[in-house]
């Protein structure tokens, strides 16, 4: 359980575990700071609205991933892939949520930017899913699992890194809309090297992990 203030008001948040509780902390922090620094207070619901859709899109990553991870050799890099397509669609639904328009094609160049940079701190476990895939007798459900939960947690650490660039934006009163998408991406590289998205990856593999035990990604 744990407490977080908002528009005045403070509001009890239970979670099932402690690890989805410390993750649901974070986005929930995170997307009420977007809201505060957009001066759109007003909407109670916004911030979890937003958290939501970081977690749907994160589940659906790993859900593909669990399906596409265990072809010999190329598992790994279906399952990346599979991953990028979750990432930039949850940035289009974060705009369309908070009224934000930014075209597709920035949108992807962003998103592409951001899992690049994420991905240097998960390399390990997509190379050890890739080997899982080809070696005889290590097994392809190993493979999957492996990757199904890289997938989440990239998907999530981008959709918490995406919360953060926003905030960095607003909060200094710019316009998202008006910068080109180099500037963007120094942007989401500058973000991405922050110490707290290290610990947001190593959260949300812990959640994936307390998540499959439950059955929640079949």
């Amino acid at each position: 359980m744990y407490i977080i203030s908002y528009n005045g008001i403070e509001v009890c948040i239970i979670s099932n575990t402690k690890k989805e509780e410390n993750m649901d902390n974070l986005l929930l922090g995170q997307a009420t700071k977007l809201v505060e620094a957009m001066d759109k207070t007003v909407d109670d619901n916004l911030p979890q609205n937003i958290a939501e859709i970081v977690k749907f899109h994160s589940k659906g990553a790993a859900v593909a991933a669990l399906a596409s991870a265990w072809v010999p050799g190329v598992g790994g890099v279906a399952a990346t892939t599979a991953s990028a397509g979750f990432i930039w669609t949850m940035y289009g639904r974060i705009g369309t949520e908070i009224n934000l328009p930014i075209s597709q094609n920035i949108l992807k160049t962003v998103a592409s930017g951001v899992a690049t940079n994420i991905a240097s701190y998960v390399v390990g476990m997509i190379a050890l899913s890739t080997v899982f895939s080809i070696v005889p007798g290590l097994g392809n459900i190993g493979a999957s699992v492996l990757m199904a939960g890289t997938c989440y947690a990239l998907t999530l650490a981008s959709g918490y890194v995406y919360l953060k660039i926003m905030t960095q934006l607003f909060s200094q009163g710019i316009d998202p809309t008006t910068l080109s998408e180099q500037e963007l991406k120094d942007i989401a590289k500058n973000v991405t090297s922050d110490s707290d998205v290290k610990d947001v990856i190593k959260e949300a593999k812990e959640e994936f992990k307390s998540k499959q035990e439950k059955g929640e990604f079949k």
